[in-house]
This record gives structure tokens, C-alpha cells and sequence, in this order.
């Protein structure tokens, strides 16, 4: 007896079942408002946790805009 393990090959199927998997398990879940990305809770902006300069710059914007709309 060998103990080998079969090589392991991509099965798109596979991959695709998984991932629709994935999708109707978080069909409800938010999603920030920049990057669309799926999370289980949005900050007091709509954005996910993610802090890149683009993340950094849409909440600045947000912040002016609320600042701008109170006066």
C-alpha cells in the first residue's frame, strides 16, 4: 500500500458550488459602501474595517459632508 496522496487538481465546479455557497450564506450580510466588500459590521461611515488611503479619504469626505450639511 502507498501512502501517496493523489495530486490535487482544480475542479472549477467544485470551486463554483462552494463559492455560491458562501454568497447565499452571507446574501443578508452588509456591505461597505466603497468597496462592496461583505462584512459583519459597518463603522459609523458604511465602510468596512479595511484603513488603505482610499478607505482613509472616503471617510474624510463623509466627515466634510456631514460638517458641511450641520452649519
Amino acid at each position: 500500500m502507498s501512502d501517496e496522496k493523489p495530486e490535487w487538481k482544480p475542479d472549477r465546479a467544485v470551486t463554483l458550488a462552494a463559492l455560491a455557497a458562501i454568497d447565499h450564506q452571507q446574501r443578508n450580510a452588509p456591505k461597505c459602501r466603497f468597496c462592496g466588500q461583505r462584512c459583519n459590521v459597518l463603522d459609523a461611515y458604511g465602510l468596512c474595517s479595511k484603513t488603505g488611503k482610499a478607505h482613509q479619504e472616503w471617510r474624510a469626505g463623509v466627515r466634510a459632508d456631514r460638517k458641511a450639511s450641520v452649519r
